[in-house]
């Protein structure tokens, strides 16, 4: 068994996100509404007395991930080929973008995911966030080269706060906000026990001729109006205004009617449309709005003050 080496290993965080506005469209432009999560990724990087590298990666249920290499980043051994080679080409792209080279004998990495990976939380993100800091690459460009994406979920993996996200001529903006309504508690993200590729929801939704500048200004503007707003009414016509506008341009019907015409609030989808998450702001006490949850079958919620990152208003 080989023996780590070094007394003070490298070690990095980054923040789980969610888009609460702007999805799809904040590719084109939009203004975007987005929190980091208070759960994220842990890398940490030690010496060994091999020469070989190796990587090992766990989650809240345990092992998940691991792969051994050679220097040169050739496979010798892994447990799933696909995380693997995604792994390589990650690792060799970041590589390409440092301005060092980067020597990976002797390592072994290990990280931990403090959330569920299907929840959608950013376990690409954090990933690509980690890597980029540890080798001293741009994040947005490392993300660009492998998993692409508008870059939001990178600018919340080290902001402590709630921010508005946009791309002007491929250049990524980073605003950051408030996000502290008074009926903040009144707010569960709700998962849809199934996840859905933001990838391909973005090339399957984004064919349409239907991207106008009106379009773009509109979701903005709710982006900024949702951040400040401090009445629960208006809130609620807000993002029932907004999910309107992205059934419209995507072609889907609206979370809310599809499944949910029956909850006593407003419900909005997160991220891309049909899984994940989605954001409920409730009428009713937080065991009614659990009770009603759980009798379809849905028992993944959190209150929003529970898991949001927010060091301007800590709860």
């Amino acid at each position: 068994m080989q023996q780590e080496k070094n007394r003070n290993p490298l070690r990095f965080h980054a923040n789980g996100k969610l888009l609460l506005s702007g999805e799809y469209l904040v590719l084109y432009g939009a203004k975007a509404l987005a929190v980091p999560l208070r759960l994220g990724q842990n890398l940490e990087i030690n010496e060994h007395s091999g020469a070989d590298f190796q990587w090992k990666a766990t989650h809240p249920k345990g092992d998940w991930f691991e792969a051994r290499f050679t220097p040169q980043l050739e496979l010798l051994h892994t447990n799933d080929k696909a995380k693997a080679a995604k792994l390589k080409e990650i690792l060799t792209e970041a590589g390409k973008l440092a301005k060092s080279s980067i020597g990976f004998s002797g390592l072994t990495v290990n990280t931990h995911l403090q959330f569920a990976p299907e929840w959608g939380w950013g376990s690409s993100s954090t990933l690509i966030s980690n890597i980029s800091r540890w080798m001293a690459v741009d994040p947005y460009k490392l993300l660009e080269k492998t998993f692409g994406g508008s870059g939001y979920d990178i600018a919340c993996a080290t902001n402590q706060s709630p921010l508005f996200y946009s791309v002007t001529n491929k250049q990524p903006k980073t605003e950051e906000t408030v996000f502290a309504s008074p009926f903040r508690n009144k707010l569960w993200v709700v998962y849809l026990n199934r996840k859905q590729s933001s990838a391909e929801a973005i090339r399957r939704h984004t064919k349409t001729n239907n991207i106008t500048p009106s379009l773009i200004q509109r979701i903005s503007e709710i982006s900024e109006q949702m951040s400040t707003e401090t009445s629960e009414s208006n809130f609620r016509k807000l993002i029932a205004e907004h999910e309107l506008l992205i059934g419209h341009f995507t072609g889907i019907e609206p979370v809310q009617s599809r499944l949910f015409s029956d909850f006593p609030g407003q419900v909005k989808s997160l991220g891309a449309w049909g899984g994940d998450f989605v954001l409920a702001l409730s009428e009713t006490s937080a065991d009614e709005t659990k009770k009603y949850f759980q009798t379809k079958g849905l028992n993944i919620l959190f209150n929003l003050t529970d898991i949001i990152l927010d060091t301007n208003h800590a709860t």
